[in-house]
C-alpha cells in the first residue's frame, strides 16, 4: 500500500519544486531592475528630446515666416493662404502685440495647419498650445490662465478627442 502512495508523493514534490523555480520572476529585485530601466528609458527620451528640439531650431531657421495677420481661408477648400498668393501657404504665421511681444504662432503645410500653434497672453504668459496634422488637432492640447497655471489639457488623434487631462 505504501508503494501505492510513492508515486503520488514524488509528482507532488516534483510539482511544487517546479512551482518554486517561478517565484523569482515576480520578486522585488526583478522590479526594482525594470524601475531601473524604465529611468534609463526616460533618460534616454529626455535626451533624445533635446536633440529633436535642436534639430527643430536648425529647420526651423529655413522656414518662411509671414505676418499672421495677413493669412486668408479660402472659403471653398478651407486652405489657407498668405494674402493675395493664391497657393496653399506653406510656412510659419507669427502675429505680436503692439510692444512686440508674441501674440500667436502657428504653422501650415500646403495650406493646413500642421505642426505647433501657440497663443500668449499681453504680459508674455503662454496661454494655449497644441498640436496640429493635416488641419486636424493631433497631439496634446494645452490651456492656462493668465497666472502661468494649467487650466485644461486634451489630447487628440486625426482629430477626435481620445483623452481629457485635466479639466
Amino acid at each position: 500500500m505504501h508503494m501505492i502512495y510513492a508515486p503520488f508523493l514524488m509528482g507532488l514534490v516534483i510539482l511544487l519544486t517546479a512551482c518554486e523555480e517561478d517565484e523569482p520572476i515576480l520578486s522585488d529585485n526583478a522590479a526594482g531592475e525594470s524601475a531601473i530601466s524604465r529611468r534609463e528609458k526616460i533618460q534616454q527620451l529626455e535626451a533624445d528630446l533635446e536633440v529633436a528640439k535642436w534639430e527643430n531650431i536648425r529647420l526651423s531657421l529655413k522656414i518662411r515666416k509671414v505676418d499672421g495677420s495677413s493669412l486668408v481661408r479660402d472659403k471653398k477648400t478651407n486652405l489657407w493662404h498668405y494674402d493675395v498668393e493664391r497657393t496653399p501657404f506653406t510656412g510659419r504665421a507669427v502675429e505680436e502685440y503692439e510692444n512686440g511681444s508674441p501674440r500667436a504662432e502657428a504653422h501650415f503645410l500646403e495650406g493646413y495647419k500642421d505642426g505647433m500653434e501657440r497663443s500668449w497672453y499681453p504680459n508674455g504668459q503662454l496661454k494655449e498650445e497644441g498640436q496640429w496634422f493635416n488641419n486636424q488637432a493631433n497631439g496634446l492640447m494645452r490651456i492656462w490662465d493668465e497666472d502661468g497655471q494649467l487650466s485644461k489639457a486634451v489630447r487628440y488623434k486625426n482629430g477626435d478627442l481620445i483623452e481629457v487631462l485635466r479639466q
